[in-house]
C-alpha cells in the first residue's frame, strides 16, 4: 500500500512541470520558454536531491547537480523537438551553462591554433611539467552538443594536475556533419601534434588519446583507426605510407565512453534509467552521427531489429558474463523475435568500429587503455564489456569503476574523486611514457 502510494505521488510530481505548463499557455507567448525553464530547473533539482540521497550506489550528495545539468539537457533537446526550434538554440545555451562550470586554471597557459580552415585546438601548458608527452583530448556531448571551449576550465585543470601538455579538439558536430567528420578532425589533430612537436614541447612517442562519453568513443574509433593506418595522415597515398609511419599511440584514455549501438536493454541501462544519459536518447544521437539523420533512431539498440547483425562481443565478452552469473542469453531471446529484414547501410553502420569500436572484430594491438566507468551511469556496462574485450585480446587494460554518476571527471579543483581518479591516470599515462610498445 505504501509503496503504491509512493508511486502515485511520484506521477503526480513528474506532472507538476506538464499541469504548470497547460495553465500558463493562455498568457504571453514570450514568456513560456523561461517560465518552462525556470519550472524544469526547480523539479530537476527536487528530484535529482531526493534521488542521491537514497541511491543504494553511496555517491557524493553533489552529483545531484550534474544530473540536473543533464536532465536540462534532454529536456531542451525534447523541447526543440516538439516546437521545431533549430539545434543551435539548444546548443547555445547549454554553451552558456557549461562556461559557468568554472574559470581556467591559473597556473595553465592557454592559446587557440587552427590546423586547417575549419578546426580548431586549444593547447593547455601548465607552469610544471613533468611528462614530455601530449594528451589529445575530445570533449563528450553526444556527437551533437557542447565545445572545447566550454570545457576549458576542467581541462585546463587537467593539464595542471597531469602536469603535461593537453590539446583539446574543436571538431565538427552532427547531424550537419555527420561521420566520419568528427573522427577525421581528432585524427588530424594528432597528425596536428606530430608536425607542431617541438613548438608543443612533446615527444611523438608519447602522445595519448583521450574523451568522455562521446569523446570517448572517438578516441577508441580514433585508436582503431591510428592502428590500422600505422599513424599515417589521412591524405598519405599509398606509395608513400611506408615513409611517413608515426609512432604508434602511448594510450587511449576512455571516460564513460559510448561504444555500442546493439542494445539499449541491458543491465546498466536498465537499472540506471533514471540515471544520465536516457537509454531513449541514444539511438537518436548515434543515428545522427552515424547519418546525419534520424533513419535509425528506432532500430538502434534494440536487438529484437537486427537479429542476424549481432557483433562479435556480444558472444565472447556478454553472454559469457551472463553464463558466468547464471543468466539466460539475450540472444536466445532475440531469436524469437521477427528480424528487422536486410538493410545494407544499417549492415554498414553496425558493422562499423570507426562508429561502434565494441562492435569491431579485431580489437589486437592497440594502444594501452585506461577505462573509467560511471556506477550510477546507464554507460557503466559497456564500458566495462570494452575493457573485458580489449584484455581478452592481448591488450593492457586498467579499468576502474567509480561511485558517482556520468561526466563526473570534471572540476579537478575541487572534485575531489574525480582528482583522485586522475592522479591514477596520471601514473598511467606516466608508466606508459616509454614508446616502448609493440602495437
Amino acid at each position: 500500500m505504501a509503496e503504491r502510494t509512493t508511486n502515485r505521488i511520484a506521477r503526480i510530481a513528474q506532472n507538476i512541470p506538464l499541469f504548470c505548463l497547460l495553465g500558463y499557455v493562455g498568457f504571453q507567448w514570450r514568456n513560456l520558454l523561461s517560465v518552462l525553464f525556470l519550472i524544469f530547473f526547480i523539479y530537476s533539482i527536487s528530484k535529482n536531491v531526493i534521488n542521491v540521497m537514497i541511491d543504494s550506489h553511496k555517491m557524493p550528495k553533489r552529483a545531484f547537480v550534474l544530473l540536473t545539468f543533464f536532465d536540462i539537457w534532454v529536456g531542451l533537446v525534447k523541447l526543440s523537438q516538439i516546437i521545431l526550434l533549430d539545434i543551435s538554440y539548444s546548443r547555445a545555451l547549454l554553451n552558456g551553462i557549461q562556461r559557468l562550470g568554472g574559470k581556467v586554471c591559473p597556473n595553465t597557459e592557454v592559446t587557440i591554433h587552427n590546423i586547417n580552415k575549419e578546426i580548431e585546438v586549444y593547447v593547455y601548458k601548465p607552469k610544471t611539467v613533468s611528462n614530455k608527452g601530449c594528451l589529445v583530448y575530445i570533449h563528450g556531448g553526444g556527437w551533437m552538443f557542447l565545445s572545447a571551449r566550454g570545457f576549458n576550465s576542467s581541462v585546463s585543470y587537467m593539464s595542471h594536475y597531469l602536469e603535461m601538455v593537453v590539446v583539446s579538439v574543436e571538431y565538427r558536430l552532427a547531424p550537419e556533419n555527420p561521420f566520419p567528420a568528427g573522427l577525421t578532425d581528432c585524427y588530424n589533430a594528432v597528425q596536428w601534434v606530430h608536425k607542431n612537436s617541438e613548438m608543443l614541447g612533446v615527444e611523438t612517442d608519447k602522445i595519448f588519446v583521450g574523451g568522455d562519453s562521446a569523446g570517448g568513443n572517438l578516441s577508441a574509433a580514433l585508436s582503431l583507426l591510428y592502428r590500422d593506418r600505422q599513424g599515417t595522415p589521412l591524405d598519405t597515398e599509398a606509395s608513400e605510407e611506408e615513409s611517413i609511419k608515426r609512432p604508434p599511440l602511448a594510450g587511449q584514455i576512455l571516460l564513460y565512453p559510448v561504444m555500442q549501438g546493439f542494445s539499449r536493454f541491458h543491465g546498466s541501462m536498465v537499472e540506471n534509467s533514471s540515471y544520465f544519459p536516457p537509454p531513449s536518447l541514444g539511438p537518436g544521437c548515434q543515428s545522427a552521427y552515424a547519418c546525419g539523420t534520424e533513419r535509425f533512431s528506432n532500430v538502434l539498440g534494440d536487438p529484437g531489429r537486427m537479429k542476424n547483425k549481432v557483433p562479435k562481443f556480444w558472444t565472447s565478452v556478454v553472454d559469457k558474463k551472463m553464463a558466468d552469473e547464471g543468466e539466460v542469453s539475450m540472444i536466445k531471446e532475440v531469436k524469437k523475435l521477427a528480424p528487422h529484414g536486410n538493410d545494407s547501410t544499417l549492415d554498414e553502420v553496425m558493422g562499423n568500429s570507426y562508429i561502434f569500436p565494441l562492435h569491431a572484430e579485431d580489437v589486437s594491438n592497440l594502444p594501452p587503455a585506461y577505462v573509467v566507468v560511471a556506477t550510477a551511469d546507464t554507460l557503466r556496462d559497456e564500458g566495462e564489456w570494452y575493457a573485458r574485450y580489449l584484455e581478452q585480446n592481448g591488450n593492457t587494460v586498467v579499468f576502474s569503476e567509480v561511485p558517482h554518476v556520468h561526466g563526473f571527471m570534471m572540476k579537478y579543483d575541487t572534485n575531489v574523486l574525480a582528482r583522485s581518479e586522475l592522479m591514477k591516470i596520471k601514473e598511467f599515462m606516466k608508466d606508459n611514457s616509454s614508446g616502448e610498445k609493440s602495437n
